[in-house]
């Protein structure tokens, strides 16, 4: 990916324009995929506290069961990888169909949303990456280009909290890594912390006070461990990579 010190000041303006565009239409995204979490979610607090209110919950959260609540749910998820718009959104699915179903559905629409990425940057190539992330962000995964043990650090970073899997998501494509290789070994590893958060969301349902505070602390506990040494491993592939180039340099000289 260019650095914007490379481009001449019309590919600078050019640039600008489609992270502009992408912005727009991230925007519209986010406010359909609000209002469709809307929908699905105002209903349950109809009548809050009132005589037969869980009852009532109980009922509405058996109609998303079928067909359509299940394809809302899982377009929202799906939308989730390529623009990051409720974070919550697995800790809903926890709440409306239990850990379970809830993990899978989860799970699916993370597949089907990284399936639509990994088209879209195949078939664009990197101005679509470049439009979503600053020149920043991406500085930071450089060491994606030409890592021989792509599976395995891709693995690392699927399991380290507080990495941005969205950003993982759209750089995947651009690397040597085989999508069997990543939808086999790579993406699966999302599982464990899709199964904390539904649970979690299950455990508010239930009424399971002692589990949800259980929960929310190990969510805070891999979040403080994320902000805490997310970078510090980021420097240390890109130093390794770094070091690796020098002796190939210095080997060639």
């Amino acid at each position: 990916m260019t650095p914007d010190s490379e481009l001449s000041p019309e590919q600078l303006k050019h640039r600008k324009k489609r992270q502009k565009t992408v912005r727009i239409i991230s925007m519209i995204v986010l406010i359909l995929a609000i209002a469709g979490l809307t929908y699905m979610l105002m209903p349950l607090f109809e009548g809050f506290g009132q005589e037969g209110w869980n009852e009532k919950v109980r009922e509405r959260i058996d109609s998303y069961g079928t067909v359509s609540g299940i394809f809302i749910f899982l377009g929202i998820q799906a939308l989730q990888v390529p623009v990051a718009i409720v974070p919550a959104i697995q800790i809903v699915g926890g709440v409306l169909y239990g850990w379970f179903f809830g993990t899978v559905l989860s799970y699916l629409g993370i597949v089907i949303g990284t399936l639509a990425v990994w088209g879209m940057v195949k078939w664009i190539g990197t101005p679509i990456v470049e439009a979503f992330f600053t020149e920043k962000s991406l500085r930071k995964f450089k060491f994606l280009e030409d890592e021989r043990r792509l599976v395995i650090i891709l693995m690392i970073l699927e399991l380290m909290p507080g990495i941005p899997k969205d950003l993982i998501a759209y750089l995947v494509p651009l690397t040597k890594i085989k999508p069997k290789s990543f939808f086999l070994y790579v993406l699966p590893l999302r599982i464990p912390s899709i199964l904390l958060t539904t649970a979690f969301g299950n455990s508010i349902t239930r009424g399971d006070y002692m589990m949800s505070v259980i929960f929310s602390a190990v969510m805070l506990a891999t979040a403080a461990a994320g902000l805490i040494f997310k970078d510090k491993l980021l420097s240390a592939l890109n130093k390794r990579r770094e070091n690796r180039k020098q002796h190939k340099f210095n080997k060639e000289n």
